[in-house]
């Protein structure tokens, strides 16, 4: 089942993280009623989304295609700054809680482009 939250949910570190790992799918942000942005696990994110080949290899062609981002946690409760980075990101961020990565956030755009890659049999790890 598909879930939603509000923007402001974000604000709720903790809430969220706890969330994201307990719900193990993406969750849908909205602003205003309108999707805004995707989170999920980092666990999931890894699982779904990496860029590994048919093999079970990394394809190391789609790692070098990105240099991961970064954003600290503390900086989700700023969700002005966070939707704008979010929006003008083209790929995914990590959030991460004492360096480690805890969370995936990424633009409507991002998460469909990474779901149909995966759907395609990108990424059967």
């Amino acid at each position: 089942m598909t879930k939603f939250i509000p923007l402001s949910t974000l604000k709720n570190t903790t809430a969220i993280v706890n969330y994201c790992k307990e719900c193990k799918i993406p969750i849908f942000v909205t602003r205003n009623g309108a999707v805004e942005m995707v989170i999920m696990d980092s666990d999931f994110y890894d699982n779904y989304f990496e860029p590994y080949m048919l093999n079970g290899e990394i394809d190391i062609n789609k790692v070098l295609e990105y240099f991961p981002l970064f954003m600290n946690i503390k900086d989700l409760k700023n969700t002005g700054e966070v939707s704008k980075k979010v929006a003008e990101s083209k790929q995914a961020i990590h959030i991460l809680k004492n360096g480690i990565s805890e969370l995936v956030i990424m633009n409507l755009d991002v998460y469909n482009r990474y779901r149909i890659s995966a759907l395609n049999g990108i990424n059967t790890h």
